[in-house]
């Protein structure tokens, strides 16, 4: 969709299969998807990418400095995420039927996944729970006391307020959208 593509995203695809392109078929366009270059591609992955991890950086650091963290931590914030390891996102509403807790189901197991040195992952979650949800609000204390886990801390970062703004930058720029709600409670997960 127009409004969730990058301007370099629309510049890639526009080159490669006309302005008006997003109105012919996928069957129709698949010639001129495939002039795109691997290269090309890979340029604008790993720049939306990089992207994404200067900004969550920011708004880390903007969070805890308003949240009343030491100026270290701070600071510390702008350097977390490495924008060549592979990132996956996780943002929406913590509801229990949306399931954010799967990933944490075995901890150790995700902490191995994540601080692998010949394949690092990275994790970016955002959200906010309903202020009437107590166990939505619950999914985020336990993933925020998973976050304070000194071997976690450099691999999963959870950014409050989420919104639009937020949202636009990790639809652009993670690798993997993680979505795990409980099958047809979500729209998105009807049509799996």
């Amino acid at each position: 969709m127009p409004s969730w593509e990058s301007a370099a995203a629309d510049d890639l695809w526009t080159k490669a299969c006309g302005k008006e392109c997003w109105l012919r078929t996928t069957e129709a366009l698949e010639h001129d998807i495939r002039r795109a270059s691997d290269t090309s591609l890979w340029q604008l992955r790993t720049d939306a990418r990089t992207s994404l991890i200067e900004y969550a950086r920011e708004r880390l650091a903007r969070q805890l400095a308003v949240s009343g963290e030491l100026p270290d931590a701070v600071e510390s914030a702008k350097h977390l995420f490495d924008p060549n390891a592979l990132t996956l996102g996780f943002a929406r509403r913590f509801a229990t039927y949306k399931r954010p807790h799967l990933l944490l189901h075995d901890p150790e197991r995700l902490i191995r996944l994540l601080a692998d040195p010949q394949r690092p992952v990275q994790l970016i979650i955002a959200g906010k729970a309903h202020p009437a949800d107590p166990a939505g609000q619950a999914l985020i204390q336990g993933w925020t006391h998973f976050i304070r886990r000194p071997e976690a801390r450099p691999h999963v970062i959870f950014l409050s307020d989420y919104d639009m703004h937020l949202t636009e930058h990790l639809v652009k720029g993670v690798d993997v959208w993680l979505n795990t709600p409980r099958r047809l409670w979500e729209a998105s997960a009807r049509a799996a």
